[in-house]
């Protein structure tokens, strides 16, 4: 009787084993028929169930694989998008540069950075002399091709570290981070000869004078601490060299270059 009751609880237990091995995850397990036909019947039908368990684990795992991949490759086209969309709001469209809103955040940034570290900041504000006349006379096309041009040359003699933005119109501003007071009049100095340069190389009617540039430094902190301020006097500084001869470039209304 003893010997019976094994035959019949062994394999029940072997079973049982096998459920619960499949209850923890385990969807390997399987039922080895060795005991009475009653068993292995019921231990087919558990293996059955558990071959379906495992075919439907692996192809939900293919499914997450390929959701995954999607998902990553859309996150990607996104930001690459966002990138570009960036770069767009961020940069003229005419010469390329910088815009304004570009300026105003790096501005910020390199200002917070010069609060950390003492490192000096300039601001070169430009304009450039005798445009109106040359727009209008060399008409708007070879006005903008000139423009073009000398955000051309800007580019080419401003630093790896600088950024040379289109204010608007035919004004100009460039960002020098790391630079003395001297060394941002002498840099203010480059840009407007990078312009007369720029313009010699542009046609010229006859009766057309040629255009130069005029520029207003400001340097933090001593002009201002805060980029608002630093606009206001390299704004006023340009100013007053419009006003005192044009084609200079100025550190403060009562001192020029």
């Amino acid at each position: 009787a003893l010997y019976l009751a094994r035959r019949v609880t062994q394999p029940l237990d072997k079973l049982q084993d096998t459920v619960n091995r499949l209850g923890r995850g385990e969807l390997d397990a399987r039922h080895t028929m060795r005991g009475p036909q009653e068993v292995d019947q019921l231990g087919q039908v558990i293996n059955l169930i558990a071959d379906q368990l495992e075919l439907a684990r692996d192809e939900l795992a293919r499914e997450k694989k390929d959701v995954t991949q999607r998902v990553t490759g859309r996150t990607r086209e996104l930001q690459q998008a966002n990138r570009l969309l960036m770069d767009i709001a961020n940069r003229d469209a005419l010469t390329g540069l910088a815009n304004r809103r570009r300026l105003e955040l790096e501005l910020e940034r390199h200002i917070s950075l010069s609060k950390r570290t003492g490192v000096p900041l300039a601001v070169v504000m430009m304009d450039l002399d005798k445009f109106k006349q040359y727009n209008d006379t060399a008409g708007h096309l070879a006005g903008d091709t000139l423009l073009q041009n000398v955000a051309h040359n800007l580019r080419g003699r401003a630093r790896s570290t600088d950024i040379v933005v289109r204010w608007g119109g035919d004004e100009f501003c460039i960002l020098v981070p790391g630079t003395s007071q001297e060394g941002a009049v002498a840099a203010a100095q480059g840009f407007v000869d990078a312009v007369v340069l720029a313009a010699e190389n542009s046609p010229l009617p006859e009766g057309t004078q040629l255009v130069g540039a005029s520029a207003g430094v400001a340097c933090y902190p001593g002009d201002g601490d805060d980029g608002t301020a630093l606009i206001s006097r390299a704004d006023e500084a340009l100013y007053h060299a419009k006003e005192t001869g044009r084609g200079r470039v100025v550190r403060r209304p009562q001192a020029t270059v």
